[in-house]
């Protein structure tokens, strides 16, 4: 199995570079035009259709190449996207990004050699970890990325992954990391602090908002800047998080269990057809609440998080199983009754007494895979999920 990982290089764009990034631009909304007009769906029809218009542009035949690679991946995404449901808009290209096949540029000493037009090119010093990357010879160099600020260089090998001898399930919530190993042992990790971080932010844009009502370029300046930072800031502790995580687990010889949340935010974001009560007409209007759910889980980083593992352990050589969350949190992990819900850490079993629920959950999530395992009135389950009592210590 292919494994990809990315490693980015900052560096300062010329003039010459932002044109060709915005002419890079250019070029993929031409292909994307071409595409739906006339229905083309593979790459090599594309390819017939433009080619000798995008070569007038001047730059190197690669960015063309890299244009129409990209212009079918949107399109095929695009359809896709339509068959799910009717009202999708037109895809267009808006940032200025480029892409370049492994062939089109080439390492000189500690340099990368990035072609701009025939027999000109544009040079970028690399850091120390792209060069340990480029020592390893099991690792092969793929595409390249250019934006206005960083050059993204992937790097591809092909990862053996080993059959677990056992697992450790994650609960991802919205402020922790709860999770259980098949040996019993415990896992938890602190999301609070990317709660607060969003929460703050979120506070402090709103009242900025109030402030510069009337200067929206004000508005996108400094907002982009601060989202930049926040997204730094909890990207760099996911990151931590996630590396740990597959760290452990390769060690243990064991593989991760996650459950599947895709579509979680579209579920909180659903609408539905209300009679809108200050002007009388029926709208689509949100179900849940923007104040109790919808903001906090639309700015909570549970795919992304899980995203991360991902790769990572793929990267490593360490299986990843995904299971439907259906259940999970509502059922009793030791008896299988329905649970109610007391507060957001704790729930009742009419059976069993009072329950951690993001441990019910990480042992609900074991008991998919690891069978051997009984979880029954005398075993761990029972004692791991009863946290309130005193009977676990973190």
């Amino acid at each position: 199995m292919l494994a990809v990982k990315a490693v980015e290089v900052s560096y300062k764009p010329s003039e010459d570079i932002l044109k060709l990034l915005e002419t890079f631009k250019g070029m993929l909304n031409y292909c994307i035009r071409a595409g739906l007009e006339k229905n083309i769906t593979s790459r090599f029809r594309l390819t017939k259709v433009v080619y000798h218009d995008l070569m007038k542009c001047g730059y190197h035949s690669w960015y063309v190449l890299g244009a129409i690679e990209v212009a079918t991946a949107i399109l095929k995404n695009y359809r896709k996207a339509k068959r799910r449901r009717k009202n999708v808009k037109q895809p267009r290209a808006r940032r200025l990004m480029a892409k370049l096949g492994n062939q089109a540029y080439k390492i000189v000493g500690d340099q990368l050699r990035i072609p701009i037009k025939p027999r000109e090119y544009f040079y970028v010093k690399l850091h120390k970890r792209v060069l340990e990357f480029l020592s390893d010879s099991t690792l092969r160099l793929g595409s390249v990325t250019l934006t206005a600020s960083k050059v993204v260089l992937t790097f591809v090998k092909v990862a053996e992954v080993t059959e677990p001898r056992g697992y450790v399930a994650l609960d991802v919530n919205e402020k922790s990391i709860d999770g259980i190993a098949s040996n019993g042992g415990l896992i938890r990790y602190d999301l609070s602090k990317i709660y607060e971080i969003n929460t703050n932010l979120f506070e402090r844009v709103r009242k900025f908002q109030r402030k510069t009502a009337n200067d929206r370029r004000v508005q996108k300046k400094v907002l982009s800047k601060w989202y930049r930072k926040r997204n730094n800031r909890v990207e760099a502790m996911l990151h931590k998080i996630s590396k740990e995580i597959v760290k452990n687990a390769k060690a243990e010889g064991y593989g991760i269990i996650l459950e599947n949340l895709k579509g979680i935010k579209n579920a909180v974001n659903r609408k539905a057809w209300r009679i809108n009560r200050f002007n009388g007409k029926a709208q689509r209007v949100s179900i849940h609440s923007k104040k109790k759910l919808k903001r906090r889980l639309n700015q909570a980083c549970m795919r992304k998080l899980q995203h991360f593992i991902r790769y990572k352990a793929l990267w490593e050589g360490v299986k990843v199983i995904e299971v439907n969350p259906k259940g999970t949190s509502s059922r009793c992990s030791i008896c299988g009754s329905s649970l109610e819900y007391l507060n957001v850490h704790y729930a009742r079993c009419p059976k069993c007494g009072v329950l951690d629920r993001q441990l019910n959950a990480a042992v609900n999530i074991l008991k998919t895979q690891d069978e051997l395992l009984r979880f029954g009135r005398d075993r761990w389950a029972n004692v791991v999920v009863k946290r309130n009592e005193g009977m676990v210590k973190l």
